[in-house]
């Protein structure tokens, strides 16, 4: 399959994580108030999507329970889809995990997008007594199994991580025949899976055109998949009117994050992992972050939509750490001057 260029709307998001990290840490009740009161403001900006993501057992609060937060976000918004990006797959029973994201589909009144990934961190599959190395199999068979789930009717099921007989799952989802599942990597092999299997590729910051080719010739339409491949990609935006200034103020933030992703792939064996922690924000690579004034980050918006099949970027609102009021700047100068020069139709309460 071809990909087709710039025949897609252009949409943004924002991504929360719920981090807490001790060099900044406030009160667990003020965090969540917080994120939860951006992420309803984030509707009235006129942003497309709200998205969060998953972890376990971190120091910083790496937020575990993604379903029960969406929930909440949920019952304060009526627009915006919720995504989950993304869901650890093989942590999860499949059918419980039915059931949860079912239930946030009823509540949002079918807004919601499911990302789910393999995962790798060593720690989280230790401890919840799951073989790392059936973390492929486990997921092929959560989308199998999820969309069997949702369509309400009895099935049995024979893989080689799960085995269920005569199984009802209810209440069925709002959407019909269920949320849209999404595949998150950046590899080879999670490109293929995610056409294969007849999802959507969430591709993590960087992708290529030639992994999104890959997704793309492996794409194959399913019962209860996509109808056509979808790319969704992640980056971390950040708009100001003083791009020295964001610098010094994100660095710190960015400099944290980047560690312990780098510090999670070494313990999980990645042969591509950096060997040591950065200890200076100037080693980060300023490149793969749009960071800038409203005209520079817009047209780098612009030429990723336009070089590529990805349709909607979803960015980390608060990266880990950062302020509400440094945060919220960022957003309000996004909503007035970036959204409606790239998605016109996006609408803005005052």
């Amino acid at each position: 399959m071809e990909l087709t260029m710039a025949r897609h709307p252009a949409h943004l998001g924002v991504w929360y994580d719920f981090r807490n990290p001790v060099p900044w840490r406030i009160s667990w009740q003020q965090l969540y108030n917080e994120t939860l009161d951006q992420a309803q403001w984030a509707e009235e900006l006129g942003f497309n999507s709200v998205w969060l993501s998953e972890h376990h057992f971190t120091d910083d609060g790496y937020m575990p329970s993604i379903p029960t937060a969406l929930a909440a976000i949920a019952a304060r918004t009526e627009r915006v889809r919720l995504g989950t990006a993304v869901m650890l797959a093989p942590l999860h029973h499949p059918l419980r995990l039915a059931e949860d994201l079912a239930v946030v589909d009823l509540i949002s009144n079918g807004r919601l997008d499911v990302g789910l990934a393999a995962g790798y961190r060593s720690k989280e599959f230790e401890v919840m007594a799951v073989p790392r190395t059936e973390r492929g199999q486990r997921t092929e068979e959560t989308v199998r199994l999820l969309r069997l789930a949702w369509a309400g009717a009895q099935f049995s099921f024979r893989g080689e991580s799960y085995h269920f007989e005569d199984v009802t799952v209810t209440p069925p989802p709002a959407q019909q025949p269920g949320p849209p599942i999404f595949l998150g990597g950046s590899s080879v092999p999670a490109a293929r899976r995610a056409g294969r299997l007849g999802c959507g590729f969430a591709a993590d910051s960087g992708g290529s055109l030639d992994l999104y080719q890959v997704y793309a010739e492996a794409f194959t339409a399913v019962d209860g998949g996509l109808a056509a491949p979808e790319i969704k990609a992640n980056r971390l935006v950040h708009v100001t009117d003083d791009p020295e200034r964001a610098w010094r103020l994100l660095g710190p933030h960015l400099l944290y994050q980047n560690n312990v992703y780098a510090r999670w792939a070494r313990e999980a064996g990645d042969a591509n992992a950096r060997e040591a922690d950065l200890t200076d924000p100037a080693q980060l690579p300023k490149d793969s972050f749009l960071i800038g004034t409203p005209g520079q980050v817009l047209a780098e918006l612009k030429a990723i939509f336009a070089e590529g099949p990805v349709t909607e970027i979803i960015f980390w609102a608060r990266p880990p750490g950062m302020t509400l009021a440094d945060s919220s700047a960022s957003l309000q100068l996004i909503a007035d001057q970036v959204l409606p020069a790239l998605t016109p139709s996006a609408g803005r309460s005052q």
